[in-house]
């Protein structure tokens, strides 16, 4: 068995898979408490997690990934200074000349906090401070030299003016970084003994738990945020899309990076008095108050940020409208703002033919039959939908020598299992609605910008 853990915002995802054909024996998400930091809620939960996993005494290696840019501050003891800086909090201070992620983070820290960063021997990133206190060494992880300097290097630190000595030397997903130890089976409740094998940021997890390994596929990842990421031969640049080295070297990731679609999502559901209602249920009972394009909802007001959840409105909204008219506002807007996505790629050159759709979104048929009418785009699903723990498996695999790379593992164990194509009459209609509901946008956002003092 191979052990593969993701630590995503609102909860850790585990699975257990046979080594050799990457069949799943036991998948598992624990969801984080929201009580106490979340690197102690992160520990409670892999130990909950453990506590019920059948086939402990059969793993033979460890792989994690994780969100970010997320930080954790730690003292030479292995223990957290002070609480992580998750990514999607704003306690950075960005400077130019630097491409990193993580290093303003540090710096923000090195500003506002200074005993704490005095006090950190070491700043880790979220999977490799939990992997670290398995047993291995410490590390942070990178899938080339061309990211490198994403996560962090020399000229990164000059930039940010920090010490490098408390930056961990990068390493390869698959890399070996070492095993478990006496303490990964006090704080975790794991067999010693473990590889323990490197696995990185979760979004490049997913791009091999997708198999997007090669230039012209898609994968839409979705969960707190959402990325709809093209794998490209070429670098590619345009407005609203991000540029980054692959997971494969060489290649390159063009995303669509929508920061807020799941939070929004969650917020309606809270706000509705719907949170103990599954998501089929409440996809449905939406699908069942027809087409219509009314009310309107905009996540933003702010030109140019109609996607990022802040300062939002409804629009159009009627005495005689429901929670479910409310509920189809929100889908829509969700569905509009991966469609302006797509139109983005387009722009720069990435011609989005389908796309490969993981996270919680997979299992939800009628939700993604609606994205790919809103789209026109055909949507798959993996057979593992927690797309970050095959890409995990992948790792593993090269590390134990069972595949050449990361990559070759993902050609050969990702599985796709069913395909969501668009009906024609559907996209048309919402054709004309999202030209439509652009054009309310802007008239709604320059009212409210010509209204304001001076």
């Amino acid at each position: 068995m191979l052990l593969a853990l993701d630590v995503g915002t609102s909860s850790i995802k585990f699975g257990l898979f046979d080594r050799t054909n990457a069949q799943a024996h036991w998948l598992h998400r624990e969801p984080l408490s929201g009580e106490g930091w979340v690197t102690e809620q992160w520990v409670r939960s892999i130990h909950r997690s453990v506590d019920q996993m059948p086939f402990v005494d059969r793993i033979e290696a460890l792989v994690m990934s994780g969100n970010g840019p997320t930080i954790v501050p730690v003292a030479s003891d292995g223990t957290a200074v002070t609480d992580a800086l998750l990514w999607l909090d704003d306690r950075e201070q960005v400077r130019a000349g630097s491409s990193s992620f993580f290093l303003p983070k540090i710096r923000w820290l090195f500003d506002h906090d200074r005993e704490s960063y005095e006090a950190a021997s070491l700043f880790l990133t979220c999977p490799e401070y939990l992997t670290v206190l398995a047993g291995a060494e410490p590390h942070s992880t990178s899938p080339s030299n061309a990211f490198d300097a994403v996560v962090w290097d020399r000229p990164g630190t000059a930039v940010y003016e920090l010490d490098d000595e408390k930056l961990p030397p990068l390493v390869r997903p698959g890399d070996q970084v070492g095993i478990t130890s006496g303490r990964a089976r006090e704080v975790f409740g794991l067999p010693v003994g473990i590889p323990i094998f490197a696995g990185g940021p979760d979004f490049l997890a997913s791009l091999l738990g997708t198999g997007v390994v090669d230039p012209g596929l898609t994968c839409d990842r979705a969960g707190t945020s959402e990325g709809i990421n093209y794998c490209s031969a070429e670098r590619r640049d345009g407005s609203g899309v991000r540029t980054l080295p692959h997971a494969v070297p060489g290649l390159w990731n063009i995303a669509g990076v929508l920061s807020s679609t799941g939070r929004m999502f969650e917020w309606f559901r809270r706000i509705s008095r719907q949170t103990a209602v599954g998501y089929d249920r409440m996809l449905r009972e939406i699908e069942q108050t027809g087409f219509h394009e009314e009310p309107y909802f905009f996540p933003s007001t702010h030109q140019g940020a109609a996607w990022e959840f802040s300062g939002g409105m409804f629009a159009h909204l009627k005495s005689s409208h429901e929670i479910a008219d409310m509920g189809r506002g929100v889908i829509h807007s969700i569905g509009y703002a991966v469609r302006q996505s797509i139109e983005s790629l387009r722009r720069a050159g990435c011609e989005v033919s389908e796309m490969r759709a993981c996270g919680g979104q997979a299992k939800n048929a009628v939700w993604l039959q609606m994205k790919a009418d809103i789209t026109g785009v055909p949507i798959e699903t993996p057979e593992v939908v927690d797309a970050e723990l095959i890409g995990n498996l992948c790792c593993a695999a090269a590390g134990l020598g069972d595949a050449d790379t990361p990559w070759a593992a993902a050609r050969e164990f990702v599985r796709m299992t069913r395909r969501y194509e668009p009906r024609p009459e559907l996209y048309e209609r919402h054709t004309g609605a999202y030209v439509r509901y652009l054009e309310m946008h802007e008239r709604v956002s320059s009212a409210l910008r010509s209204s304001k003092p001076g």
